[in-house]
């Protein structure tokens, strides 16, 4: 990643008047973005941004929480517990297909961790339904959540040993918001899906989704594709929502447009300030050097994964448990800011598809990724014939395998995006493949 300056922090004063305090420290930022006009474009588009969102978004008190404190260093990492709370309270009324409002659950839970030095990040999902102990009971993690923000913070941490720093949390609507307000966000589909249960209905290709469609496939648990004129159930299941979800926000993060440009950021801050919650220890000046170290963060710098784990029965009631040695092994590389795809294993399961409709066109790519050492499972039409460029799609954790795929064909486009069951990356073979 390019590293640019770090702008300089204020120095240690003495403190002035409680009312008073934090005017010092905004008016020095502003006087360096006005005496630095060389890098005012940047430097001071990321001060806007992270000021905004400083003082728009609402808190709870850190004490209490359970959180370790952020280090010293803003360079150093630093944990994030992100919760998706599926509250339905301001969602529109006209919005169906995600249950009755009332109440709030921990639908989403992953522990986010940023590493300024080597401008990377990193998402570990865990399972909504893994089974812990909680107050000497045996239980879903998720239900931690039922006892409030601190309950959800110590059982993520207890099981993880993960440290965390800083807490935040978002409810249905405002995942919706946030998608609308950047424009939406675009994803890869190799068959056109469908959830009956949320609502969902997408067709092939590269889609462009808006909050109400990206939160029908956040919250699907009935996913389906249309493969050979049927329709067909694919990680229609908890596992594969907390994929998908990962793949969205993978998508989301990666896809808001840099602060280079105001224009447009209101209605995100907005968004922001309605549906999200931080705790008070994330101050102005921690957010704004971390919008700096990280602002040309993409999805080649991202490192995600969900946490491996195996379907479990105890006395009548569902739970995931721990499959290890990958789920130890994870945590462990988590823990030390160590590469998570370092747990794959080998290239990765291909499914190769026909995305131009010249016969024989995915059975010579197939041929030539065997003959190199991929394994390929499977060769298939893909639902559309008028793919120009070949797509090479993969979830977040196979993004490597996937731009590995594209530098040996010497064509197409690596991308995250939605895969086929029992496949890590899918090749949707288009019109520049030529004779394959």
């Amino acid at each position: 990643m390019t590293q640019g300056p770090t702008p300089p922090l204020a120095p240690q004063l003495p403190a002035p008047p409680a009312q008073t305090r934090k005017w010092p420290k905004r008016l020095l930022v502003i006087f360096l973005v006005v005496a630095n006009l060389g890098i005012f474009g940047a430097l001071g588009a990321v001060w806007y941004a992270a000021r905004q969102v400083a003082s728009s978004v609402a808190t709870l008190p850190s004490e209490g929480l359970g959180l370790d404190e952020s280090p010293g260093g803003f360079g150093d990492p630093r944990t994030f517990l992100l919760i998706g709370s599926d509250s339905r309270d301001n969602l529109p009324e006209d919005w169906t297909g995600f249950g009755a409002s009332g109440g709030q659950r921990a639908d989403v839970i992953i522990l986010v961790k940023i590493l300024p030095d080597s401008g990377t990040l990193q998402m570990l999902s865990i399972p909504r339904d893994l089974r812990v102990t909680i107050n000497g009971q045996t239980n879903r993690i998720n239900a931690a959540f039922n006892n409030g923000a601190a309950a959800i913070v110590a059982a993520v941490s207890e099981f993880t040993g993960s440290p965390i720093n800083h807490y935040l949390q978002v409810d249905f609507a405002g995942f919706a918001g946030m998608v609308d307000a950047v424009g939406g966000i675009k994803m890869t589909f190799p068959y056109p899906a469908r959830d009956t249960k949320s609502k969902l209905t997408m067709a092939a290709g590269v889609q462009r989704l808006d909050g109400r469609t990206a939160l029908a496939l956040a919250r699907s648990r009935h996913y389906q594709e249309f493969r050979e004129g049927a329709w067909v159930f694919v990680d229609a299941s908890d596992l594969g929502r907390t994929r998908r979800q990962q793949d969205l926000l993978m998508a989301l993060l990666t896809q808001i447009d840099r602060p280079s440009s105001i224009g447009g950021f209101n209605s995100l801050v907005d968004s922001l300030s309605r549906f999200v919650t931080a705790d008070d220890s994330l101050g102005e000046d921690e957010l704004i050097q971390l919008a700096w170290e990280m602002r040309s963060v993409g999805a080649d710098d991202f490192d995600a994964l969900t946490l491996p784990v195996d379907l479990y029965e105890e006395n009548g009631v569902s739970y995931v448990v721990p499959h290890e040695p990958e789920a130890g092994a994870a945590l462990a590389a988590f823990r030390n800011g160590e590469p998570l795809t370092a747990a794959v294993e080998g290239k990765g399961r291909l499914e190769v598809q026909n995305g131009n409709g010249v016969p024989g066109s995915a059975g010579a790519v197939a041929d030539r990724l065997r003959a190199a050492g991929w394994e390929v499972v499977a060769t298939t039409n893909s639902e559309r014939e008028d793919y120009a460029t070949t797509l090479v799609v993969a979830r977040p954790r196979f993004l490597p395998q996937a731009e590995a795929v594209a530098a040996f064909l010497g064509y197409g486009r690596a991308e995250v995006g939605r895969v086929p069951d029992g496949a890590d990356v899918v090749v949707i073979v288009g019109a520049d493949a030529g004779g394959g």
